[in-house]
């Protein structure tokens, strides 16, 4: 028998960009791209120094497919849940966050706006609020 599957929301794979950074940290954030995402979670790979229970914070544009909803940007606090070495590029880590909360966002001044792809409209406003236990 396989490992047990914990999972409650399907797993996509789409390669969505993203800005990644790690919460209370001096270390600079960056952009990369999703590897698969769900309602409650995403994987994508990093070099930015992160393991099990680091705090990051991803901004994107959460696409339609996962949501049923028209797509938006999404803040998401989130939580690092595993880490693997990636083969490519050397030195990068494969990690799994699971959300904790999110906030969807409309407007040109929104955190997806400086992203490439992401954001458009004009001035920032909350949609939307979930937090997770």
């Amino acid at each position: 028998m396989g490992p047990m599957e914990r999972r409650r929301t399907e797993r996509l794979k789409l390669a969505i960009p993203l800005s990644v950074s790690v919460l209370n940290s001096a270390a600079p954030g960056h952009g990369t791209e999703s590897v698969n995402v769900s309602a409650g979670g995403m994987y994508f790979a990093t070099n930015l120094p992160v393991n099990r229970g680091t705090g990051v914070q991803l901004l994107f544009k959460m696409p339609e497919e996962v949501t049923h909803r028209p797509a938006s940007d999404w803040v998401c606090m989130g939580h690092v849940v595993h880490v693997r070495p990636v083969r490519a590029p050397k030195g990068w880590l494969g990690v799994g966050v699971q959300f904790d909360c999110y906030e969807v966002v409309q407007g040109q001044n929104s955190p997806g706006a400086s992203l490439p792809g992401l954001g458009e409209g004009a001035g920032a406003s909350r949609q939307g609020r979930d937090q997770r236990p």
